[in-house]
C-alpha cells in the first residue's frame, strides 16, 4: 500500500509495477542503498576512490553482512585435534604386538584407550562456540599421554619425539605465532620427566629433548605463520571481492533507478509537449486556460518526484535532521488537522499522552505521518475509519495508522517499504513508505507494518523517547 507518486493509466501501471516488482522482491534492501550511495558518492568512483556503502542496520530486508573475517575455523581445528588424538591411540593399538624391549603392553594399552576416549570427546566440544583460546586446553593432556607413552613404551627415547612434533603442527595451525613458543616449556617437561623413570642413560634423553622440542616449536612457529600471512591474503581478497560485488551492484542499481525515473517523468513532459503542441495560434482564452491549467498540473507532478527523490536520498542522514523537543500534544493536534484534510470524516486520532515531549524533527516526523495517511487514503479499501495512534513503549514512542480495508497482499509487509517497489497491485514510483522507513531510521528508529490480509493493515513508527 505505498504512496504513489503521479498514477498514470492502467496500462504504464503495469509495466512499471512489473518491473519493479520483480526486481524488488529478487534484490530487498539494495535499491535504497543504490540510491543513497549514488547519489553521494559516485564522483568517487570515478576518482577510482573507495566506495563505502552505508552500514545496513540490524533487520533491515536485504541487509548485506560485511567482511569482517575469515570464516571461522575454530570447530574445524577442535575436530582435526580430535583425529590426531584417536589417531595416536589407534597406532599405539596397532603397534602394539610389535616388538619393543621394556614395554609394558598392559600400560600402554590403557593409554591408547584414554587416547581414544579423549579424542571422542574432543569431536563432540563445541569449538565453533568458544574462544580461539579454549582449544589449547587440549594440550596439556595431549602431552600427558605421550609422556605416559614414552614411560610405558620401550627403551626407545626416539619413538615418541614424532607425536609432539603432530602436536605441534595442530598448534601451529589452530593458533597464533608465539602460541609454540609458550607451550614449549610444557613440552620439554612431558619429554624430561619420563626418562628418569626409563632405563639408560638421562643425559642422553636430554641431548635428545634439547633437539626434539626445539624443532618442534620451529615446525609450530612456521606453520602459524604461514597460515597467518594465507589469512591475511584470504582477508583482503575477500574485502575486493565484496567491493568489486557492490561496484556492480550499484551500476546495476543505477541503471534501475535511471530507468524507472525517466519513465515517470517521460509522461507528464510527453502529455505537455503533446498538448502545447496541438494548441492551435488561435485558440481562444477557454482553449489555453485548460492547457495551461494541465500542464501546470503535471510540472506540479515533476516537482513532486523530484522532491521524493532527494528526500529518500538524503532522509537518513541524522546531521540533515532539525531535533528539537516536540510537545507531542501541540503535535498531534496538528497532525489531527492533516488527517481531517486528507481522510474527512474518516480520520481518527487516538492518544493517552498528556504533556510528554518528543525529541524529534517535527517536520520529517509529519512528513512521514502524512505519507502514512495518504497512503491509507489512496489505498485503503472501504470507507472505514482510518486511525492515528500514540503510545509510549518502554524505550520508544510509537505512532500507528491502522485502516480496516483489504490489507496486503502476504508477502508484502517488506517489500512496500523498498524505494521503487509498488507491492503486488499497486501504480506509480512506490517512495511514499520508502521515505517513511528512512525518515524513522534517520531517527534512530524503525518502521513496519502488522498485515492483516482482508481485514487491513497498521502501518507503525517507532522514535526512541
Amino acid at each position: 500500500m505505498p504512496m504513489t507518486v503521479g498514477s498514470r493509466g492502467e496500462g504504464e501501471q503495469a509495466v512499471g509495477r512489473t518491473w519493479w516488482q520483480q526486481s524488488a522482491a529478487a534484490r530487498p534492501g539494495h535499491l535504497y542503498r543504490a540510491l543513497s550511495t549514488g547519489v553521494r558518492l559516485l564522483p568517487g568512483i570515478g576518482g577510482m576512490g573507495t566506495v563505502h556503502i552505508p552500514p545496513v542496520l540490524a533487520g533491515q530486508a536485504g541487509a548485506v553482512p560485511r567482511v569482517d573475517g575469515l570464516p571461522d575455523r575454530r570447530g574445524l581445528f577442535g575436530r582435526l585435534a580430535a583425529v590426531f588424538v584417536a589417531g595416536a591411540g589407534v597406532m599405539g593399538l596397532v603397534t602394539l604386538p610389535l616388538p619393543a624391549p621394556g614395554s609394558d603392553a598392559v600400560a600402554m594399552s590403557a593409554v591408547c584407550a584414554v587416547a581414544l576416549a579423549l579424542g571422542a570427546g574432543i569431536w563432540f566440544v563445541p569449538w565453533d562456540r568458544w574462544p580461539r583460546r579454549a582449544s589449547l586446553s587440549v594440550v596439556p593432556p595431549a602431552f600427558a599421554l605421550i609422556a605416559m607413552g614414552n614411560a610405558f613404551g620401550g627403551q626407545d627415547l626416539h619413538t615418541y619425539s614424532v607425536f609432539f612434533v603432530v602436536a605441534f603442527v595442530w598448534i601451529g595451525m589452530a593458533h597464533p605465532p608465539g602460541t609454540s613458543a609458550a607451550v614449549a616449556p610444557l613440552a620439554a617437561a612431558a619429554y624430561i620427566l619420563p626418562l628418569f623413570v626409563l632405563p639408560g642413560s638421562v643425559g642422553a634423553g636430554l641431548a635428545s629433548a634439547a633437539l626434539t622440542i626445539p624443532v618442534c616449536v620451529l615446525v609450530g612457529e612456521g606453520i602459524a605463520w604461514g597460515v597467518g600471512r594465507l589469512e591475511r591474503i584470504e582477508r583482503a581478497l575477500a574485502r575486493e571481492q565484496e567491493r568489486a560485488a557492490q561496484l556492480r551492484e550499484l551500476d546495476q542499481m543505477k541503471d534501475r533507478f535511471l530507468s524507472a525515473a525517466s519513465h515517470e517523468l517521460r509522461t507528464p513532459i510527453t502529455i505537455c509537449r503533446g498538448h502545447l503542441e496541438v494548441l492551435a495560434d488561435e485558440a481562444d482564452a477557454r482553449e489555453v486556460g485548460t492547457v495551461k491549467t494541465m500542464c501546470i498540473s503535471e510540472l506540479a507532478l515533476m516537482g513532486r518526484l523530484v522532491d521524493d527523490l532527494a528526500t529518500l536520498a538524503w532522509a537518513d542522514n541524522q546531521a540533515l535532521l532539525k531535533v528539537e523537543s516536540l510537545p507531542l500534544d501541540r503535535f498531534l493536534r496538528d497532525m489531527a488537522a492533516k488527517a481531517q484534510a486528507i481522510l474527512g470524516d474518516r480520520a481518527r486520532v487516538v492518544s493517552g499522552i498528556g504533556g510528554a515531549t518528543l525529541h524529534a524533527d517535527p517536520q520529517r516526523l509529519a512528513q512521514a505521518l502524512v505519507n502514512l495517511l495518504q497512503n491509507a487514503a489512496d489505498h485503503g479499501k472501504g470507507d472505514g475509519p482510518v486511525c492515528l495512534r500514540l503510545s509510549a513503549g518502554p524505550a520508544n514512542w510509537c505512532f500507528e495508522v491502522a485502516d480496516d480495508g483489504g490489507g496486503l497482499p502476504p508477502g508484502d509487509e517488506q517489500v512496500i517499504f523498498e524505494p521503487f517497489s509498488t507491492g503486488s497491485s499497486r501504480g506509480g514510483m512506490g517512495l511514499g513508505l520508502a521515505i517513511v522507513r528512512a525518515i524513522a531510521r534517520a531517527h534512530g528508529g524503525e518502521a513496519g507494518a502488522v498485515n492483516r490480509p482482508g481485514h487491513g493493515v497498521t502501518f507503525w513508527v517507532r522514535i526512541p523517547r
